[in-house]
C-alpha cells in the first residue's frame, strides 16, 4: 500500500487484537514499537507495545462509513 491516506495507532490491552482485525480488513502494518505506559512504584518504567496501521482511500472511506454506522446504532438505544 503506497498511497497511505490515514494512520491509526492502536494501544493498551485489544491493541493485538484489534491491529490483527484491521490487517484481515486490508490495511497495512506500518509500525510496531513500544509507548511508554507509566512508572511503577518502583520506579521502573513499564512499557506496552503499539501497532500503527495504515489505510489508503478506499479503507479510509470504509472505515468512515463503518463509524457512521456504528453512531446510528447508538442513537437507537
Amino acid at each position: 500500500m503506497k498511497d497511505v491516506v490515514f494512520v491509526k495507532q492502536l494501544e493498551g490491552a485489544t491493541a493485538e487484537k484489534n491491529a490483527n482485525q484491521y490487517l484481515k480488513d486490508g490495511w497495512q502494518l506500518l509500525h510496531v514499537g513500544t509507548n511508554l505506559a507509566g512508572i511503577l512504584e518502583n520506579g521502573q518504567a513499564e512499557y506496552e507495545t503499539i501497532y500503527v496501521v495504515g489505510a489508503d482511500q478506499a479503507h479510509y472511506d470504509k472505515y468512515q462509513s463503518d463509524l457512521k454506522d456504528a453512531s446510528k446504532v447508538e442513537d437507537e438505544f
